[in-house]
């Protein structure tokens, strides 16, 4: 997958000790490439990285549509007001996952006019930027659960999602890096208060991931000088406020109360699809890996398939396909996960599949390990 300049340029350092000689233990990650790049021809033969244009535009009144309704259903107070907040809240993951598709050059090259209006769009419908997402995220997919050994010998996350600090710490091989991480004298004390306990906060902590993500999109944003960028995500607090405030049929405190609610739902569900994905799996020092596929493999688990569990998911819950093959229509993920299960397991890698429920459990025990450790 290419990277675009910015995250190329913060990789400098970190892709010579990573792409060297593949060793010839087992697994054997330059077979498992191989097979990967035979899977990759095989499904754009069947046609399975192209999002065709009648699903373009359902997404499209998806993105304006749901939102109208949302807010006309809590111009009607009540019931009615309470089934918007939870529409809106079910809606921002769905756009989440529409700017992650454009983002990826699923809809063509991000430069290309059509992407950068749809990024636009979902900088507006959304409160998320392109700029921010599109640095740490292609870090992400390069380089998942990844660390490089820092100059003080400390294992140094290079996965910016596995880089928390100082308010989770993701694995207990990160527990040393977070602690000797620079931090003002009363933020050391936070940290180590905020690891104890971060089993007990990581809940509420998902709630609020919109806000935080949101705040970074604008603060990247605006030191990058992308003002319009900038712009759009501020205009989705401001404009989301006043008309929840206008719209409500009580005081305007209840219509703000009633879009911060719809903000934690979404954020809590987008949060919590994304930790099933690659927490509590292995955490690496990236120049033991033997090349891009091994790190994918080595570090990405799947959870169940179904029509409601890929739309609810936006296909995100086939993770493995999707960080196998990144530019694939997220619809069609699915439809290969027996290949890439086979290549995986006959190139001598675990297909990690879990239960939501045993995820989960993953993820809590390597959030609790971390906090005891």
């Amino acid at each position: 997958m290419a990277l675009g300049a910015a995250g190329t340029k913060q990789l400098d350092d970190t892709i010579a000790i990573v792409d060297g000689d593949a060793s010839t233990r087992q697994p054997d990650g330059r077979a498992l490439a191989q097979r990967m790049a035979a899977l990759k021809n095989e499904a754009r033969e069947k046609g399975y990285f192209d999002v065709p244009l009648w699903e373009q535009a359902l997404r499209c009144v998806e993105l304006v549509g749901v939102p109208t309704l949302a807010f006309a259903l809590l111009a009607k107070g009540g019931l009615a007001a309470v089934a918007g907040a939870l529409l809106l809240g079910v809606h921002y993951p769905r756009t989440a996952y529409l700017g992650h598709d454009v983002a990826h050059n699923q809809w063509g090259p991000r430069e290309q006019p059509k992407a950068r209006w749809m990024l636009a769009a979902a900088a507006l419908f959304q409160g998320f930027g392109a700029t921010w997402w599109v640095e740490k995220h292609e870090l992400h997919h390069s380089f998942p659960n990844a660390c490089k050994v820092g100059e003080n010998g400390v294992l140094t996350p290079i996965d910016g999602d596995i880089d928390s600090v100082p308010w989770i710490v993701w694995d207990k091989a990160l527990v040393e890096y977070n602690d000797k991480s620079p931090k003002a004298g009363w933020l050391d004390a936070l940290a180590l208060f905020l690891r104890r306990s971060q089993t007990v906060l990581f809940f509420p902590f998902l709630t609020l991931a919109r806000f935080n993500w949101s705040w970074r999109s604008i603060d990247t944003a605006a030191r990058k000088e992308k003002k319009l960028e900038a712009a759009l995500c501020v205009a989705h607090w401001v404009l989301g406020l006043t008309l929840a405030g206008f719209l409500t049929p009580g005081p305007a405190w209840t219509g703000w109360a009633w879009f911060i609610f719809a903000q934690l739902l979404g954020g809590f569900i987008l949060a919590f699809v994304f930790v099933l994905n690659h927490t509590g799996m292995e955490v690496y020092d990236a120049s033991k890996a033997q090349g891009f596929y091994d790190r994918q493999a080595r570090s990405t688990r799947n959870t169940p398939s179904s029509a409601f569990l890929d739309w609810l998911t936006g296909g995100l819950n086939s993770q493995i396909e999707h960080h196998m093959f990144p530019t694939m229509a997220r619809r069609n993920l699915s439809k290969m996960r027996e290949a890439t299960r086979k290549a995986m397991q006959e190139c001598g890698y675990a297909y990690d599949e879990l239960k939501n429920r045993e995820a989960m459990v993953a993820v809590m025990t390597a959030l609790d390990e971390a906090a005891r450790a």
